[in-house]
């Protein structure tokens, strides 16, 4: 005879089940979107669906905290700028594109407060949880990491231009963005597994992830390898709380990398037929329809967004773009990679300033809570997250990306792990922080 359950035993091991399976679907989607179009509304969906646990939790309870009921409030502000410009100007005139850009702005924000809320009120095995989704992300790097070799000496067609004489890494995505936004999904997941599981350093994963970040050879994914190190340096080598002097040296490294691109892509520019790249014609106009429509903007889906360039934006002919390669409506290749232009010019400044405080109030709270813990596992999760993000909103669309979404996810759950291994008696690893206070 079986012995007894004992009471919520049963509701513990699904809400262990139900996590470890959305880190390991989060890990693959962007792989399936290459192949399978609908999969790309996942983060979407699991966005809504943690969500309503926070209105359930908000329904049954009626208690919010300060700063829920301050992104609650920032959301509401936000999107009533942004529709304002839509009804007064009416240059975007699909609403399936409104929609889906409201989504897109907030989606981040959603599930911030969603995971918040799950975790709150569901015991979670965390130990168990990351158990297959880590070992899935080993495989799935080992793989990347195969072909990323076989890149630098193999035209196997997995790279999009050559840079310092190499060719970039793309694997199968065709850009090499998301080769970076997976490998920075899967340095989460081990640094998640080492938290939780002390012994579990990951020294051979983590070597090989830092690898591929090199192999992309963007500013981007450079820049982002050289924080990572100085931060697992920091945090788990030294165990030094204060990193002041370390983000300068992280300030320092990302000026020598990204001030070639910076040149490249915002003044030199690149684009033949125009004398200007697709960010500096984003920059420039932006800056003149913010002037043009103020102080509310042009209203959701009208432009940079990926609604304003797949429902094409009347703004574009005004604007000139559908003559631009690369930014046409048949080819709408360059017309989704920037974001404060995008923030600024459709909401306005009555828009922009709340939207920049709630990107920074989450970041903020995810980072305070990930310090709360002195797991350096989880201080460097969630400040590779932090930093990844500040950095890449300047030169991508990055804050509307699926990737958000899921990193999100990972930062908000992970310093739920330290409640776990309390009631576990595991402590942090001696390198790895300074236990618990």
């Amino acid at each position: 005879m079986k012995p007894a359950r004992k009471p919520g035993t049963d509701q513990r091991a699904g809400a262990t089940g139900l996590i470890s399976l959305v880190l390991t679907v989060f890990l693959f989607q962007t792989l399936l979107e290459n192949y399978i179009f609908e999969t790309s509304y996942i983060d979407e969906a699991l966005a809504v669906f943690f969500f309503c646990f926070f209105v359930l939790e908000l329904i049954t309870g009626w208690e919010i905290s300060a700063k829920e009921f301050t992104i609650c409030a920032l959301v509401l502000a936000i999107t009533a700028a942004g529709l304002y410009g839509n009804f007064a100007y009416g240059i975007q005139d699909h609403r399936i594109a409104i929609l889906l850009d409201i989504v897109s702005h907030f989606k981040f924000a959603v599930m911030f407060l969603g995971v918040r809320s799950f975790a709150r009120s569901h015991s979670v095995d965390y130990t168990r949880a990351i158990r297959f989704p880590a070992l899935m992300a080993k495989v799935y790097l080992t793989v990347l990491f195969v072909f990323g070799m076989l890149n630098l000496f193999v035209n196997l067609g997995m790279y999009s231009e050559i840079r310092y004489g190499m060719r970039t890494y793309a694997f199968v995505f065709g850009t090499p963005g998301i080769v970076t936004n997976t490998v920075l999904y899967i340095f989460a997941l081990l640094f998640m597994e080492s938290a939780v599981c002390p012994e579990k350093r990951n020294i051979v994963f983590l070597a090989m992830a830092e690898a591929l970040m090199l192999m992309v050879l963007k500013s981007r994914s450079l820049i982002l390898a050289a924080a990572i190190l100085i931060l697992y340096e920091t945090l788990i080598l030294e165990s030094k709380k204060i990193i002041a002097a370390r983000v300068a040296v992280i300030g320092a490294v990302g000026g020598l990398i990204g001030y070639p691109q910076f040149q490249n892509y915002f003044v030199n520019g690149v684009t033949a037929n125009t004398g200007q790249s697709a960010r500096q014609l984003f920059w420039t106009n932006g800056v003149a329809l913010f002037k043009e429509y103020f102080p509310f903007g042009t209203g959701f889906g009208t432009f940079g967004s990926g609604s304003a360039a797949s429902y094409y934006s009347n703004l574009y002919y005004t604007l000139g773009f559908d003559k631009v390669s690369g930014m046409t409506p048949d080819n709408p290749k360059f017309l989704n990679d920037t974001f404060w232009p995008m923030i600024f010019a459709q909401l306005g400044l009555v828009g922009t300033i709340p939207y920049a405080v709630l990107l920074l109030l989450i970041l903020y709270e995810i980072c305070r809570r990930g310090k709360e813990t002195e797991n350096g596992y989880i201080m460097l999760a969630v400040y590779m997250y932090a930093i990844n993000v500040l950095f890449s909103s300047i030169q991508s669309s990055y804050p509307g990306n699926n990737s958000m979404v899921m990193l999100t996810f990972l930062a908000t759950l992970i310093p739920f792990c330290a409640d776990s291994l309390k009631e576990t008696g595991k402590s942090a690893p001696e390198n790895g922080g300074a236990g618990w206070s």
